[in-house]
């Protein structure tokens, strides 16, 4: 089975850059155009794709340091599941299920995103950030079937709502862990 996704612009949109949106062949007298790709080489075209309201965005080093863990990393692309087929990139893409949290992350959705590249890494940006919404938090790490990943930096131990999945590591060696990141001195 293969799933057929396409992009669908109306007559009264604004044209799209055809170097980011590949159009199909337009069939005669059809107002609507039909895109059969969307190619994403950098956080430009991400961001002009983002502003054409397709369910992805670009995660970078500045939006985590932002939020208190500097780390070094190159661009990531966080896109909806349900437009991946659509999506040709050479950045390294993470799917997620929530359409609505790729087209408008809020800093809780950076730290489920990050379970999946740097699990210690997004321990850090919850215990560094209490005033984030423990309930989405939990809804989304659900959401994006990351309860055993949560469970092995135990982010059970910050938000009451987390069940733990599988065995979780002792307190004191997620501590030493967190203690020897590099990336967590500092703060």
């Amino acid at each position: 089975m293969r799933a057929n996704v396409s992009l669908v612009r109306e007559p009264t949109d604004r044209t799209l850059p055809r170097s980011i949106f590949v159009p199909k062949e337009r069939k005669p007298h059809r107002p609507c155009a039909q895109y059969e790709k969307v190619v994403v080489r950098s956080e430009d075209d991400a961001r002009i794709a983002r502003n054409a309201n397709v369910p992805l965005f670009a995660l970078d080093a500045a939006r985590v340091t932002s939020l208190g863990y500097p780390i070094k990393f190159p661009p990531l692309l966080v896109v909806a599941r349900s437009v991946l087929p659509l999506i040709q990139s050479s950045l390294t893409t993470i799917p997620f299920a929530s359409e609505e949290a790729a087209r408008s992350p809020r800093p809780e959705d950076v730290a489920v995103a990050m379970l999946k590249f740097d699990r210690i890494g997004a321990r850090a940006l919850v215990d560094r950030n209490p005033r984030w919404d423990p309930l989405y938090l939990t809804r989304r790490i659900w959401e994006e079937n990351a309860l055993r990943v949560a469970t092995l930096v135990r982010l059970f131990d910050v938000l009451p709502y987390l069940p733990r999945d599988g065995d979780a590591p002792d307190r004191a060696a997620l501590e030493r862990k967190l203690w020897k990141n590099p990336a967590g001195s500092g703060f």
